[in-house]
């Protein structure tokens, strides 16, 4: 008992420094993500090269995804989490320092690409690491609450910084949370599972009934943060105006994480999933129809609470699955299809400017709703 005890100790610290380490770099990557692509929009002046920038983003982390998941298993999760700053602050600095430029942007496109990627799937790797099935609901409210304060402050400060200061400010702020980051990360213990994979690991049949899943959140996850940000900044309220409705988002997050034990006991995870993808579903499509900074506001905070409703016990089933089966396996298909799905409405983004930029917009919105009624139709599909 004493033994399972110390166990149980190590595991709650280290998931602290987790959650911790999590917070930090919240702060700057959620305010990045909404902010690289405006800043490029607003030094080239077109919407056709920011959403290039979003395409080669995705490109990036879908080819590279096989690469980084190889050196995390081989290396060691904490090392790729210490890897991705040597991209991260790189691709901030040149933004900060050096003028805009094609090549500029492609450079950043890719450094930042990988940066993330390591980041992303290191803590993935992490938290299934450092957390047990019977509590992963739990801890899965726990690593999208607590961390989600990170995400609701860092656009809210980046929004009053670039509105106050210029983009610099913002990108200077970044570098320092990024930086503050490295003090939790510094006490992660090594894990580590020597298991080298293959592009034709990764799809193997067992997993085939995820990837409209994962596709479905990449699609989502360009249309909800770096879209919306771009569409609020275009033809709402400005920078201030982007980072407070990524704020708004998130404290509909916030709310549904803190309710989600209470909810979970009481609804099956199967019900939670429908209602939550419906609701953020019709959350998706209102966007299309914003014309007003309070619309805007508000729907990102609806769409928020709809959205975490069925992503927390998505998460929680993902780690399942990668617990169940070979991690970096899972995980890289994760990250491919979800790059993928990002990749698709970047194109798609583009080509629809052709008929104007609101309708590039509006159509992406609609798109992501429909992408969403995905999630409960194949979620029954799956073995839980």
């Amino acid at each position: 008992m004493e033994k399972l005890g110390i166990i149980e100790g190590r595991l709650s610290t280290q998931f602290g420094d987790l959650v911790s380490y999590e917070f930090f770099k919240n702060l700057a990557l959620s305010a990045l993500g909404i902010f690289i692509p405006i800043i490029i929009y607003d030094a080239s002046g077109s919407l056709l090269i920011a959403g290039m920038y979003l395409l080669i983003k995705s490109l990036t982390s879908m080819i590279s995804s096989v690469v980084v998941m190889n050196y995390l298993a081989g290396h060691g999760f904490e090392k790729g989490l210490y890897l991705s700053y040597l991209f991260l602050v790189p691709s901030i600095l040149l933004l900060r320092f050096l003028d805009y430029s094609l090549g500029l942007m492609v450079t950043v496109a890719v450094l930042y690409s990988i940066g993330k990627t390591l980041h992303a799937e290191g803590m993935r790797l992490e938290f299934t690491e450092n957390t047990d099935k019977k509590d992963r609901d739990r801890r899965s409210a726990d690593i999208t609450s607590i961390p989600n304060m990170g995400r609701f402050l860092g656009p809210l400060i980046a929004g009053s910084l670039s509105a106050a200061f210029g983009f610099n400010a913002l990108l200077t702020f970044a570098v320092a949370m990024i930086m503050a980051s490295l003090i939790p990360l510094s006490k992660l213990e090594k894990t580590e599972t020597k298991k080298h994979i293959e592009v034709r690991d990764v799809f193997k049949r067992k997993y085939w009934n995820f990837i409209p899943i994962l596709l479905s959140r990449g699609i989502q996850g360009l249309s909800a943060v770096a879209l919306y940000g771009l569409f609020t900044y275009e033809f709402i309220s400005g920078s201030f105006g982007s980072g407070l409705v990524r704020s708004l988002d998130t404290i509909g997050f916030v709310l549904v994480a803190y309710f989600s034990a209470y909810i979970t006991d009481r609804v099956s995870r199967r019900t939670i999933i429908a209602v939550g993808s419906i609701a953020s579903a019709a959350a998706y499509v209102s966007r299309a129809f914003v014309s007003t900074p309070f619309q805007a506001f508000l729907v990102a905070f609806l769409g928020g609470i709809a959205f975490k409703l069925y992503h927390i016990p998505i998460f929680s089933q993902f780690a399942d699955e990668a617990e169940s089966n070979s991690k970096t396996e899972f995980f890289t298909l994760s990250r491919i299809s979800k790059s993928a799905g990002m990749a698709l409405t970047s194109g798609l983004f583009i080509i629809a400017l052709s008929q104007g930029n609101r309708f590039g917009f509006q159509a992406m919105f609609i798109l992501a709703g429909v992408a969403t009624l995905i999630i409960p139709l194949m979620e029954t599909r799956i073995e839980t």
